[in-house]
């Protein structure tokens, strides 16, 4: 399963308690509990959504053709044109 499919499921899960202690079904003691599940499942669809942030290493951009023959030429000793 991806990570994707796994939040949607802790999302309706979320979704469902919530509407449970909505409800006025379940007895006032187990309002509080209801809420931190729901809460608890909401904060791990978020933590299961994260994307792990990569470091992308920088490579040297190649200079130009133009410095590439200034080079050249200042190596050389030949005079600028």
């Amino acid at each position: 399963m991806n990570a994707q499919n796994v939040a949607t499921i802790l999302l309706y899960l979320a979704v469902i308690f919530h509407l449970l202690g909505m409800s006025g079904w379940v007895v006032s003691t187990m309002a509080q509990p209801i809420q931190l599940a729901t809460l608890a499942l909401l904060l791990t669809a978020i933590f299961v959504l994260r994307k792990k942030k990569r470091k992308t290493k920088r490579r040297a951009r190649k200079p130009p053709i133009e410095v590439t023959t200034m080079l050249d030429r200042a190596e050389g000793g030949e005079p600028g044109k």
